[in-house]
Order: structure tokens, then sequence, then C-alpha cells
């Protein structure tokens, strides 16, 4: 039997800045924590990430990919509008029990309006790939835009959650988004 693999010094790097993001939000992230708690050099840091920023664009694009891998497993077989509807309750979902997007969206929630922009457009892209292939006949620059706008507005009812929804009740939040989100497609 062989001796279980010890994680990239990458993988520790992102491993550890999600841990210090969950203790400390964003704005108490710094280089040394992380590569502290990685227990790799700085050297080794910023030879991988080279800033903060790009380091902190991981993290949020390894969370990305976590959600598009639950909602694959979820949506086969929906319509366009089921499909919409998922992604905004699997993503509320989601940051609710992550604990470092919780911290974030305590601390800055203004933060994820303000993701690198080439990670925004990848979750973009990403959703509306879904969309088509759950039969969505929008043109794409018309899907990239109804897809923008539920992603602001996940974003400001995780930082600011209406009267009466519970966002920690996944019916709930997809019978929000079966009266409000879902009327964003055609």
């Amino acid at each position: 039997m062989s001796a279980p693999r010890t994680p990239s010094p990458a993988r520790r790097i992102v491993d550890a800045a999600r841990e210090v993001i969950a203790a400390n939000g964003i704005p108490g992230v710094s280089m040394d924590q992380v590569a502290k708690q990685a227990h790799v050099s700085r050297s080794t840091l910023y030879r991988i990430f080279p800033n903060r920023d790009q380091l902190i664009a991981r993290v949020v694009a390894i969370e990305i990919r976590t959600l598009r891998r639950k909602l694959d497993k979820t949506i086969v077989g929906y319509t366009p509008q089921q499909t919409l509807v998922e992604v905004f309750a699997l993503s509320i979902g989601q940051a609710e029990s992550n604990m470092a997007v919780s911290k974030v969206l305590a601390a800055e929630p203004e933060y994820f309006l303000r993701i690198p922009r080439g990670v925004w457009d990848l979750l973009i892209q990403g959703i509306v790939i879904r969309l088509r292939n759950s039969g969505a006949e929008q043109d794409y620059a018309e899907l990239c835009s109804v897809v923008d706008l539920m992603l602001r507005i996940t974003g400001s009812l995780l930082s600011n959650s209406p009267t009466g929804l519970d966002i920690g009740d996944s019916d709930a939040l997809r019978a929000y988004g079966e009266k409000y989100i879902s009327r964003l497609l055609i």
C-alpha cells in the first residue's frame, strides 16, 4: 500500500487561503498568513501566485467549479427556467454553507460584485452553456445579461436578505426563484 500523496504546494496554498478567508474575511488575508498556513516559503507562494488578487481569484474560481459540478448533477432534464432557478438556489445554498464565502459576504458583501472580470465571465459562460443545453433559445448576449442579472440579485440577497425569505430554506429559495428569477428568461 502506498503512502497518501502530499498535496502540491499550489493546492496547499489555495486551501490555506480558503482557511484564512474563513477566519478573517478577504480584507484580513495577507500573503504572509497564507504562506505560514500552507507551510510554504514566501518565495514559493509568490512564484505560484504573484499577487493576492490572483490567489483570491483562484479560490473563487474553485468555488465556481464546485457549483458547476453540483449543478450538472441536478439539472438533467430541466427546462431553461428550472435550470436558472436551480442555479439561483444552489448559488445561495453553496454560499451559505461555505465558511469562506459566508465570511466574505458578512465583511464585504459587495466583493462578489467586484470579482475580476475574467472569473465573472467564466461563471456566466458556464451557466449560459447549461441554459443552452436545457433548451434556452435566446441569443448568447441576451442569456449572458440574464445570468449576470440573476447573479447580481443572488449577491444582493446574500448580503441583505429580504424580509420573509429564509435564504437557508432551499424550498423557499426555489419558490422565490420560480416566482421572480425564472421570469428573466423568455
